[in-house]
């Protein structure tokens, strides 16, 4: 926890760099520390989603109709939720 003292130098130093350096500023802004999960996530979607239509094949392939039926289009499901989701946050 910051003393009062140095949470007034900090937002001095802050307004400083805004004024001097605005192009630095903002990449600071956009910057919040934690790792990103956005990569792995979409890696790890994509393979699920793969997985499951993979085994919506196997099923018809087997004889399974009713349950490829119903993996494929919850693999269908899975890949628009996704799109979906990542076309809402792109307009955010």
């Amino acid at each position: 926890m910051l003393s009062r003292h140095e949470r007034d130098r900090l937002a001095e130093i802050e307004s400083a760099l805004v004024s001097g350096e605005p192009r630095l500023a903002e990449k600071f802004d956009r910057f919040d520390g934690g790792r990103s999960w956005g990569g792995a996530r979409r890696v790890l979607l994509f393979l699920m989603l793969a997985l499951v239509a993979l085994l919506a094949l196997l099923c018809l392939v087997s004889g399974l109709v009713l349950s490829s039926i119903t993996l494929a289009l919850s693999a269908v499901a899975g890949a628009v939720g996704v799109w979906w989701h990542a076309r809402r946050n792109r307009h955010r």
